[in-house]
């Protein structure tokens, strides 16, 4: 079951979610999570995308926020909207504040360091750090070499606290979609091995399965009572 769980389709993209998920499933994704920007409107097309066989085609949201204090007011007013909730930390201040959020399934880093307290936050909190694979395609030279030797070093980090890992390419047209076998062999440039990237491939779905479940309270999950002429008794 992998999943591409960082999916940017139109207007934010350029391509439409039913091209995408044709694409994705090609290259042998099992499904593809299409975010929405701060659940800025319906996404277009998405209905058609899902009745699309062979992929599940799941709707998410990216909170991208100034401050501290507004990322807490969009996580509270969009987390029972969605069933993945990711961060875009465009700020150090934001990048500690979303592993210190539960509520949050995913944190997309944009270029700072995992150091200790963020880590040990987000050990605590279950929050997934995104390996973003794309600049690897897109940098050159010198910048893309100190990305590297940052991606490497989070790696290393997350690895040692525990931190749970996702791969993405972060596409926003099918033609930056990559197959998942092309996803690993990235990953493993980056010091990530191969277990942990399909382990890393395979965790949108298991949260994606989990944030649908009912939950009265953390471990306590909520079941729909039965009826005898349901159960066939």
């Amino acid at each position: 079951m992998y999943y591409e769980p960082r999916v940017h389709v139109m207007p934010q993209g350029s391509s439409s979610p039913s091209r995408m998920a044709l694409v994705a499933r090609r290259l042998g994704f099992s499904g593809i999570i299409v975010m929405s920007i701060n659940g800025s409107g319906d996404l277009q097309w998405l209905e058609a995308a899902q009745r699309i066989g062979g992929i599940t085609v799941s709707s998410g949201v990216e909170v991208v926020s100034k401050d501290p204090r507004s990322l807490k007011g969009r996580i509270s007013s969009l987390r029972d909207r969605y069933h993945f909730l990711a961060v875009h930390a465009t700020s150090e201040p934001l990048f500690r504040e979303a592993f210190a959020d539960p509520r949050v399934d995913l944190v997309v880093n944009s270029g700072f360091r995992l150091t200790v307290p963020p880590a040990r936050s987000a050990k605590r909190n279950q929050v997934a750090l995104a390996i973003d694979l794309q600049p690897m395609i897109r940098l050159r030279g010198i910048s893309r070499s100190r990305w590297l030797d940052l991606q490497r070093y989070n790696v290393r980090v997350a690895r040692k606290f525990g931190i749970k890992m996702m791969l993405t390419v972060s596409p926003r047209s099918h033609l930056d979609l990559r197959a998942p076998r092309d996803m690993i062999a990235m990953a493993q440039i980056l010091g990530i091995s191969r277990e942990e990237a399909l382990e890393a491939l395979r965790l949108p779905g298991r949260i994606l399965d989990m944030n649908r479940r009912r939950w009265a309270s953390p471990g306590v999950e909520v079941l729909e009572a039965h009826t005898d002429d349901e159960q066939g008794i």
